[in-house]
Formats: structure tokens, sequence, C-alpha cells
């Protein structure tokens, strides 16, 4: 990943960063870090010396700052600039699918992607509209990865949903869970590479260094505010998602120093089948996870419509599948 505000240095496996595209103030970056590591003592974030990594550069960043960090190195000490430990959370990104949401069907005005086309008609991150009804393009996205179904439970995030129209224990595909974007944000939000703060504003952070033109990094995400409350995003599954991408991309390296080529959907899952003899990332451990999370959403997907068919339609689709 490239980042303009690279590794933090310490004692402690090194940080990835984030990139710097303007906005993110002092203060939210020490926040950041807060959420991946644990520190006993006092301390404060120093910058580095332009050719050392662990040297001092100048006087402690007020971390109450409202003022944009700089792109640069920087190292935590105690106030005092001595050494202090530092200890990474063990937490790690939940890990995600890359397949578009298949559920749609033009006879369910209740479903998911039906529902999510005639609340948005625009791609909430960029802004983008659909024209004449032509969804090409466009996809409706999850907020929470229907692959994590089980920890969505044990989390008791269904709880969150107040959506009227959606069945019982079917809360994952709540209108709430999920807002309608273009296939290549859909991607990159998928990749925790951006996401939305909804405790400022709703906000829109790009993690990662790209085209300055391609980046969606500061716009604000689209909610239709003449609508119900109790039919758009919840707040509560965009600042999960928002974590994510903290652990994902501001811990990055931290995951263990795994420096090898990261997962590329359209190489380590083909043409929607999985190539476990692509190469040696499906014997990884992220490459495990994800093949859980593949599996998982699948299965998910393949309950959740035996759930809706009446029980001729079943027996029906049992004899097709076997």
């Amino acid at each position: 990943m490239f980042a303009n505000i690279p590794p933090l240095t310490f004692s402690s496996p090194p940080l990835s960063g984030f990139y710097q595209h303007g906005g993110v103030s002092i203060s939210t970056f020490v926040s950041w870090i807060s959420e991946i590591c644990y520190i006993s003592e006092n301390c404060a974030l120093y910058p580095c010396q332009p050719n050392n990594n662990r040297d001092i550069g100048g006087p402690a960043l007020d971390s109450s700052s409202a003022l944009e960090i700089q792109p640069g190195r920087y190292v935590i000490r105690s106030p005092k600039s001595a050494q202090v430990c530092v200890f990474l959370t063990s937490d790690l990104p939940r890990p995600r699918t890359y397949s578009v949401d298949f559920t749609h069907s033009p006879h369910d005005s209740t479903n998911f992607v039906t529902r999510v086309r005639n609340r948005d008609k625009r791609c909430c991150i960029t802004g983008h509209l659909v024209a004449g009804g032509d969804f090409t393009g466009f996809e409706a996205a999850h907020i929470y990865p229907l692959s994590a179904a089980d920890i969505w439970n044990e989390q008791k995030f269904k709880c969150f949903i107040q959506d009227d129209q959606t069945q019982v224990d079917c809360e994952l595909n709540s209108i709430q869970q999920g807002f309608l974007c273009s296939s290549t944000e859909h991607r990159m939000f998928d990749d925790y590479a951006i996401a939305v703060n909804p405790d400022d504003n709703y906000r829109i952070y790009d993690f990662v260094g790209r085209d300055p033109n391609r980046t969606p990094h500061g716009k604000i995400f689209y909610r239709d505010v003449n609508q119900p409350q109790i039919y758009l995003p919840l707040p509560d599954l965009l600042r999960d998602h928002f974590r994510q991408c903290i652990l994902r991309y501001i811990k990055g390296a931290g995951e263990g120093n795994d420096h090898r080529k990261p997962f590329d959907p359209d190489l380590n899952l083909g043409a929607g089948r999985f190539n476990l003899e692509s190469g040696d990332w499906w014997s990884s451990p992220e490459g495990k996870k994800q093949l859980e999370a593949e599996l998982a959403e699948r299965l998910y997907r393949t309950s959740e419509k035996r759930l809706r068919m009446s029980a001729t339609e079943f027996a029906r689709y049992s004899l097709l599948e076997h």
C-alpha cells in the first residue's frame, strides 16, 4: 500500500500508516492509533528526522489538535521523549467476499436490491445518478458482510435493525444494511479501502493513495433525509465498517508482517470459481480466512433462498440441485 504517512516506528511491529488526501487531523490520527494499540503509560507522537526512522525530529504533536497531520514518519515516545512499550491489539479486520449480490428478483418488491435501488437511485459514494432506470455499473452493497452472519448474530446487530419491511431472521438483507454504489466504489468499500464516518457528517475517508481524480475522499455519503430513519443506512453498521478499515490499513503490516502479495479477486477467485492451485496465497492465513468467508456467504445465500421458498418451490429446487 502506498502511504504518505508510512509506518510508525517503535518497538512493536510497524504499522502500515495511511495516505493523507487531506482533512485528517492530528487528533483523528491519534484516535485511530488508540483503536489498534495498547499503551500502558502516557505517550506522545513525535515527527522523525528526515533520514532516521527512530530519532525525534521535532516537538511532540498536540494530540487534541484539529490541524491536519502532515505527511512524514512519526514515532511514539513518552512526553519526555523516552521509549515506551506499545502493544498491538489482537483484533483483525473481518474478511469479506468480493462477489456481487445476486439475490435480486423482479417479483419480490421487498427484496434487498430492489429496495436499495428504489431508495438511492445513485451511487451514494460519488453521487453519480442512475440514468433512465439503467442500473448497469451500479451495485447494491451490504455494509456488514453476509459471510459473517455468525458474528452478526453473536454481536446482536440485528437488534439495531428497525426496518419494518424485513422478515424476521433476514435482517442482514434489510435496507438499513445497504446502499447503492458503482462497481468500482463497491470494490473499494469491500476491500476496506474507503469508509463512511457517521460521526463526521457522513464524510467519506479514503485510506489508500490513488489518482486524485478517482478518490472519493472528502465527499459526503448520500442519504435521502426525506426517508424515515428506519429505512436509511444504519450508523452503527457504518461505524463498525470504519473500524474494520482502521484495522486493515492503519494497523496493516502489524498483522504478523506477512509481506506476500495481497488478495486479488480477479486472479485468486477467477470467473466466479475458486482456484486453489493459483499459488501460495490460498495456503496463507489470510487465504484460509478468505476461503471461509467465500464459502460462508454462499451457504448464507442458499439457506436464505430456501427460507423464502414455498414447500413446492423448495422440492423443485432440491431436485434441480441433486
